[in-house]
């Protein structure tokens, strides 16, 4: 199914033009799913949500970065004695890149209360997609994910690791550059525990200074040419 953004009255270069959105709403199978971004700065689903598949169930996930689930990891960390453990460790120093540790980003409250915001758009969208998709809890990956707010709008505050590209069972993932525990990124090893198991390979890219800081990620620098269905798909009647 289609996953459209709302058509709210605001900046023009926002809106999708009308005569797309008829045309999808047009094709009948499957009526669009409106998402709602608005919270965001770029304002792209990809940034908060993505899909990969998986041999049981419904044949895929869906991954929706998580808030909670980063704070719930780093106080999981500090608490077995790692709160000093920093992010973006190997960036070059000099370029105003904002390395805290675990303590630091826990202790810091206005990032508590942007992200408490950004999760209850994101649980907004997972309540929607559930029931539009017919999805319970088991079919719903979160990773963990911390954004910040610039003005009313949030940016991931580190490269965004739902904002991936999926080849199949190998996803390219934006590298995060998490807090180093035992010398091993403390949420590569996280997102490694969650899809792994579903027999998918996890490679992380460092997009930092390619796409990070320019409001993107992997997903948003790259494309994929897919293989067409078999059989005749537009001659499907709904």
């Amino acid at each position: 199914r289609f996953l459209l953004l709302p058509l709210l009255p605001r900046a023009s270069g926002r809106r999708m033009s009308k005569a797309v959105r008829d045309f999808l709403y047009a094709q009948k199978v499957q009526a669009p799913v409106e998402i709602y971004s608005e919270w965001l700065n770029v304002g792209h689903v990809d940034e908060f949500l993505t899909f990969v598949p998986a041999y049981d169930r419904k044949g895929f996930r869906l991954l929706l970065a998580s808030p909670n689930a980063c704070y719930k990891l780093f106080k999981e960390k500090q608490g077995q004695g790692h709160g000093e453990a920093t992010q973006l460790v190997g960036k070059e120093a000099g370029k105003g890149i904002p390395r805290r540790s675990i303590d630091e980003i826990l202790a810091d409250e206005l990032l508590k209360n942007d992200n408490k915001h950004v999760q209850r758009c994101i649980d907004w969208n997972r309540d929607l997609l559930k029931q539009e998709l017919g999805l319970n809890e088991q079919d719903i990956i979160d990773i963990p994910q911390l954004f910040i707010m610039k003005g009313s709008r949030a940016d991931a505050l580190f490269p965004d690791m739902v904002n991936m590209l999926v080849l199949g069972r190998h996803l390219g993932i934006p590298k995060p550059f998490g807090p180093l525990v035992g010398g091993q990124c403390c949420l590569e090893e996280r997102v490694r525990a969650l899809l792994e198991p579903l027999g998918l390979t996890c490679t992380f890219i460092d997009d930092y200074f390619s796409y990070h800081v320019l409001s993107g990620d992997v997903h948003c620098g790259t494309n994929v040419r897919r293989k067409p269905f078999a059989f005749k798909w537009w001659h499907m009647v709904p």
